[in-house]
């Protein structure tokens, strides 16, 4: 039996980039999943320019330079850099961009100055519509997109409205993992306009969540006890609603997770990226 194809989008790994929960689930997950003989998975996160080259021995691949990329009607142009994950043999992609990512730091979102950056939703959309339009250069097409949290929630939108149409995507799925409810789900209409997207609720500000749930084929609620990401999704009725409606799962973290824990939440992503086959 052919091995489950899994690529697994986030904006965090650790320890290349970490600012909260999902840095370290990234890492602890995607290195589960590898473990199991019928799994095939890869990882693609941006390339900050804080990440060190020489430190993770990232390495140019010929076929991946240089790959053109249309966002907001102009061209835009990705590199992409392989490496492992560190003490592993998670293979990680690093999206290449200068204008859009090398400038920013280490707390990825924000300023020193605890600014938001004004832009954040657009690289973010970006780096979504970058995963899904590179694959063909990779020469590898997976089963399931595995997308993390706000900063990936266009790919669902994406690989429904406008790539499922063509062969190459069109027995694609894609799982829309949670793990945090804050303002920065929230995308301007603008960066709709840029993806050449319609937004499915009104105003200027549209929740990602909400439409990445109802485009994506399972969602996934990352519990963790730190956090009580449930109970602060309870209190936002219209995406509590959203959750309920559509297929979706929870997954509880304890504060205290073990090597148990992380085998078992990926026996679930597992379990259930199979059955969307």
């Amino acid at each position: 039996m052919a091995p489950l194809k899994l690529y697994y989008l986030s904006a965090e790994v650790a320890p290349f980039s970490e600012t909260y929960e999902l840095a370290t689930f990234s890492r602890k997950i995607t290195s589960k999943l590898h473990d199991k003989e019928d799994v095939d998975i890869r990882v693609s996160q941006p390339k900050y320019g804080y990440v060190s080259e020489r430190k993770y021995i990232l390495r140019e691949v010929i076929r991946l330079k240089d790959i053109p990329v249309m966002f907001n009607e102009e061209k835009h142009i990705i590199n992409m850099k392989s490496c492992f994950i560190p003490e592993t043999r998670v293979q990680v992609y690093f999206m290449e961009n200068n204008p859009l990512y090398k400038s920013l730091p280490d707390l990825i979102y924000k300023a020193r100055n605890g600014r938001i950056f004004s832009d954040i939703d657009e690289r973010f959309a970006f780096f979504a519509l970058s995963a899904i339009d590179t694959l063909t250069s990779l020469f590898w097409a997976p089963d399931v997109f595995i997308c993390n949290d706000w900063q990936t929630s266009f790919l669902p939108i994406l690989l429904r409205e406008q790539y499922k149409q063509e062969e190459f995507y069109s027995n694609m799925k894609s799982v829309y993992i949670i793990h945090s409810v804050n303002d920065y789900r929230k995308y301007s209409k603008k960066t709709y306009d840029m993806l050449g997207l319609t937004p499915g609720e009104s105003g200027e500000l549209i929740d990602n969540h909400i439409c990445a749930i109802k485009n994506a084929d399972l969602t996934i609620a990352m519990n963790y006890e730190s956090s009580k990401l449930m109970d602060k999704m309870m209190k936002q009725k219209k995406l509590f609603d959203a959750f309920e409606s559509n297929n979706s799962i929870v997954i509880d973290i304890p504060k205290k997770s073990n090597r148990e824990v992380w085998k078992e939440t990926a026996n679930t992503i597992e379990s259930a990226c199979k059955k969307l086959k």
